[in-house]
């Protein structure tokens, strides 16, 4: 979730960037697949912000959960994962996901939210991304992170996404997660998505 460029940071902030959950289990929702339309609503979240973000999307759009999951489940050790996401992130890794969006083409318009990790998605949304046919697609992007926004991961994520249509997304820092229902509110009320 921190936003450093290259390997000067990797001693500082490590707290920061793992983000720990920010809201309480109750503000999260887990329902999923139980939305209306042609909206879903992905997020890879590793901490629970992310997740709780796109529970309050779903609240005001309506549409689908999706929860991009490597098969391969990450560490819960902060310091490890720090060492996982920068080696993947070298390797431009595209690590195997837990489950695929099996309706994919019943669907518009498609919300995709992350962490910011060492200033770019995790490798797993870039494997989500790849892994279907944007053509006609809209793509909103939304983003948690300690302080950094969304980095370097708008220029890759309109490589990944080749075809979507990428509409103006939402970043929200630690410091605005408290206030994040208000945030998202607006920002959906805004030209391009609700207006």
């Amino acid at each position: 979730m921190r936003t450093v460029s290259g390997k000067s940071g990797l001693g500082r902030g490590r707290k920061q960037f793992c983000g720990r959950d920010v809201f309480p289990a109750g503000n999260r929702n887990r329902s999923g697949g139980n939305g209306t339309g042609n909206i879903l609503i992905a997020y890879f979240s590793w901490s629970g912000n992310t997740e709780a973000v796109a529970g309050m999307i779903q609240e005001e759009m309506g549409g689908d959960l999706f929860e991009i999951a490597p098969a391969e489940p990450y560490t819960e050790d902060c310091d490890t994962l720090l060492e996982i996401a920068q080696t993947e992130q070298q390797e431009e890794a595209r690590p195997e996901l837990a489950a695929q969006v099996e309706n994919w083409d019943s669907y518009d318009i498609i919300f995709v939210g992350y962490p910011n990790w060492w200033s770019d998605a995790p490798m797993a949304v870039y494997t989500f991304l790849e892994s279907y046919d944007w053509t006609g697609k809209t793509l909103i992007p939304f983003n948690t992170s300690a302080s950094g926004g969304f980095g370097r991961s708008l220029s890759g994520i309109e490589e990944s996404a080749a075809g979507a249509e990428i509409l103006d997304g939402l970043d929200l820092t630690e410091s605005e997660l408290s206030d994040a229902q208000s945030r998202i509110t607006e920002w959906l009320d805004g030209p391009g998505l609700n207006g």
